[in-house]
């Protein structure tokens, strides 16, 4: 696959409104009919091999513990290239810190001209396109105190109820609040499909600027 093709398909979906339409709601069909069946083809496999990766971060702590530790090194051997890893792991639900770490030192206005790259980014739209909803996180334990609350309370009598709920707001409420704003910094999210086009279309500006 050249960098030629890669060029004028930016270059179609920055000019032909009709071509991005078809594109976005079917997007290797549209490759195919329109003459960039190489890359089709080579999106195609990106998408299946990312989601034998994400199936493997999700149900392998060892290995997620490595990922999070190092993400370009430990993918990279997954034949992504480096400036396509972030844009993955964002999709992927990764935590904003393992996504920084896997983007601090990648000169995306440079790499991102290469065809595996796109490709790469083609396979991670089209994967959380057709992401099942069970991909999620191995353990997701916590309850806010919205949650926790009505659950404690109806566990006692309306006599009680009102001497309980009182107690119940102050021992509850401050410890879930904690524990989700950590989420929220360290804990893997699932699948992000509400990502994968602005993702897309992110990747591609920087593409578009360096023609």
């Amino acid at each position: 696959m050249t960098s030629h093709l890669v060029t004028e398909f930016v270059e179609r979906l920055d000019g032909d409104r009709p071509f991005t339409t078809a594109f976005e709601d079917d997007p290797f069909a549209t490759l195919r009919n329109e003459g960039f069946g190489e890359l089709a083809t080579a999106a195609e496999h990106d998408r299946d091999r990312i989601g034998e990766l994400v199936d493997r971060i999700y149900r392998d702590d060892g290995f997620r513990q490595k990922v999070e530790q190092d993400p370009i090194g430990e993918l990279i051997g997954w034949g992504l290239p480096e400036d396509a890893i972030g844009h993955v792991l964002l999709i992927a639900g990764a935590p904003a810190e393992v996504v920084d770490r896997a983007t601090a030192d990648v000169e995306a206005h440079i790499s991102a001209r290469t065809a595996v790259a796109v490709a790469a980014v083609l396979g991670s739209l089209a994967f959380a396109q057709q992401a099942s909803a069970s991909v999620q996180p191995a353990q997701s334990t916590v309850q806010t105190a919205a949650q926790v609350a009505p659950q404690l309370t109806s566990q006692v009598s309306p006599q009680e109820r009102v001497q309980v709920a009182p107690q119940i707001k102050a021992q509850v409420k401050p410890a879930a609040k904690l524990q989700i704003s950590r989420q929220d910094r360290t804990q893997w999210h699932g699948v992000q499909p509400q990502l994968a086009k602005a993702q897309f279309a992110s990747f591609m500006g920087i593409h578009r600027s360096g023609l």
